[in-house]
């Protein structure tokens, strides 16, 4: 019968887990940490907008023109912003657009527009704002 040591029985057959060479742990964690602030912030940027709208309502009584109201919530109320607001006919085809600028000031306004239209608008909707 062997008078080993069992313990060193096992590190000869299946090697000394004490000095295992572990080359992907650095840059695990370079990427673990690099990626995870960029998920922190990306998540904080994003869920936080400088400037969200809402669109209200719209009509398109007037073949000429159409009356959109919007709400806009600016984080930023220092600086003004600008929002570009669009009409369509029944095929999608921009037909009417205005840029309608939100002056400094308060951090909520609901807005009325009246877009202009070359032919008849069948929708209106925000395009952008910045």
């Amino acid at each position: 019968m062997d008078e080993r040591n069992p313990n060193d029985y096992m590190r000869e057959r299946y090697g000394n887990p004490q000095k295992a060479h572990r080359p992907w742990l650095v840059p695990a964690l370079v990427l673990l940490i690099v990626g995870g602030g960029w998920l922190l912030w990306s998540a904080n940027h994003y869920s936080n907008p400088e400037i969200s709208t809402d669109l209200i309502s719209f009509t398109t009584a007037n073949p000429k023109q159409v009356t959109l109201r919007y709400f806009v919530n600016v984080r930023t109320a220092s600086r003004s912003h600008q929002c570009i607001l669009i009409a369509t006919d029944y095929q999608t085809n921009t037909v009417g657009q205005i840029t309608d600028t939100i002056p400094q000031g308060d951090h909520s306004y609901t807005r009325n527009v009246l877009i202009p239209t070359r032919a008849p608008a069948v929708s209106a909707s925000i395009e952008h704002c910045s």
